[in-house]
């Protein structure tokens, strides 16, 4: 059993002149619903890309999701399950976007979005170390180990650079706090830390730049770029998450062998698949409550009453053959206005001389609620006006490609989008490659030529 702040093997055997240092790389998606890791040794194993299990700690129904959330008690000491931590913290992710700064009392400290997220990071990465040390020894035991964390960062934000040195901070206060080596992760400690009592937190035994910061879009398509199906040109991902649906457009190129990602656009809204549920379930409630106010209104006498508790509800086919579409319509259009927006804004002023246009635009659909029908019914119905309205050549709907290299067992193929943003965070983050924001694209100019009534471009392949 391994402590709570180790981080090497034990018993190695070696001396200061034969000692070799393996790199591990952790590629943590920090999710709104959970959290996915995913480990590479990039110069050594023949760069071996491992899926971390979290066994107990993990999802009933997939151990390889780490649920978003924390359990802590009136003292602030932290778990990742409920034992004996009677409060229990969601949505951590939301908070520090859109509520960093509130906070709450407990005790003699305050709770704040960073404080929790700073706990919920230590216990995970130490959750990590533990599981590796503890599974990878034939492989790995003879190495030192040297660490690295690349965090994601949602990409509408990697132009924010406040918000990119928050995450980094908390990257790294959390691989601070998960040293401790009392085994204890406190949010108090944190507080007291962020605060300015540094004799409160472990020393940090990892140099700054080997924890870093990364677009999750970028991560997600990483492994696209470096697999045999990659293409230069225009393309365009939708995310369909827990909260949000996050699109963007970027052209993928290369210079000097780098691989090189040129956003164009970036855009979301909180249309994800956890809010879609919640859009079904408000109106379901609003048509069931009319149901009701019908049968207490009724003073039909003579009608015969109920025989059973099941017939006072309704039944599916009592919602009528369009109840879906009326359920969820203004939910639908939303989404649909946010795809299309998106792309005309590409085709109109972002990159109007792709030849994607006319070759069918690559469109990943990825994230957890990309099964959903409703998602895919958005592109379908987008895809053939896109054909007949806009002069193009409609869209190709592509599936993120699952790398050879990546260990993980059981596995199945259809899950690894799901993964695809923690595999791209655990390359090298100077292997990933060169990053432009849209902020630092312009338009593009079109010039018009009365004589000739063509119309010349400059085309964002040559970014």
């Amino acid at each position: 059993m391994f402590s709570g702040n180790t981080t090497q093997f034990g018993n190695r055997n070696y001396t200061d002149n034969s000692r070799q240092v393996c790199d591990v790389i952790i590629g943590f998606d920090f999710g709104t619903s959970c959290s996915k890791v995913v480990l590479q040794t990039p110069h050594h194993a023949n760069g071996r890309t491992i899926l971390v299990s979290f066994g107990n700690f993990g999802h009933p129904t997939n151990r390889y999701f780490l649920l978003t959330r924390l359990f802590f008690d009136t003292l602030g000491d932290c778990s990742l399950t409920a034992e004996a931590h009677p409060f229990c913290a969601t949505g951590l992710k939301i908070k520090l976007l859109h509520e960093p700064n509130t906070s709450e009392t407990l005790s003699d400290f305050k709770i704040t979005p960073r404080t929790l997220t700073t706990a919920y990071l230590a216990l995970a990465f130490r959750d990590v170390r533990q599981w590796f040390l503890r599974t990878q020894k034939e492989i790995y035991g003879q190495y030192e180990l040297r660490w690295h964390v690349n965090l994601g960062i949602p990409s509408p934000g990697y132009n924010d650079h406040p918000l990119r040195e928050l995450f980094r901070s908390i990257a790294l206060d959390g691989w601070r706090f998960s040293l401790t080596t009392d085994g204890v992760i406190s949010l108090k400690k944190i507080w007291c830390f962020l605060g300015g009592d540094i004799s409160s937190a472990p020393l940090l035994d990892i140099h700054p730049d080997q924890i870093q910061v990364i677009p999750e879009i970028v991560a997600e398509i990483t492994g696209y770029a470096k697999s045999h199906l990659r293409e230069n040109g225009l393309h365009v991902l939708i995310d369909v998450g827990a909260s949000t649906v996050d699109i963007s457009g970027f052209i993928l190129h290369e210079r000097d062998g780098e691989d090189r990602y040129s956003f164009l656009i970036s855009d979301l809204e909180y249309l994800g698949a956890y809010n879609y549920h919640t859009e079904r379930v408000k109106h379901i409630k609003e048509y069931m409550n009319r149901w009701f106010a019908h049968l207490e209104g009724r003073q039909d006498l003579v009608m015969p009453i109920e025989a059973s508790l099941s017939d006072y509800f309704p039944t599916l086919k009592d919602f009528g053959e369009n109840a879906e579409k009326e359920i969820i319509n203004e939910f639908y259009q939303k989404c649909k206005a946010l795809i299309h927006r998106t792309l005309r804004i590409l085709k109109k002023k972002r990159d109007p001389s792709s030849d994607k246009w006319k070759t069918g635009l690559p469109v990943f659909l990825c994230g957890g609620g990309k099964s959903l029908p409703l998602y895919q019914q958005v592109l379908r119905e987008l895809n053939e006006f896109w054909k007949v309205h806009m002069a193009t050549n409609g869209f190709e709907i592509r599936n993120i490609p699952k790398p050879q290299s990546l260990t993980a067992e059981p596995f199945v193929n259809d899950d690894f989008d799901r993964f695809a943003v923690a595999y791209g965070l655990s390359f090298p983050y100077y292997n990933i490659g060169e990053i432009t924001p849209p902020d630092d694209i312009k338009d593009i100019e079109i010039e018009r030529i009365p004589t000739s009534n063509r119309f010349e471009y400059i085309s964002k392949d040559m970014v």
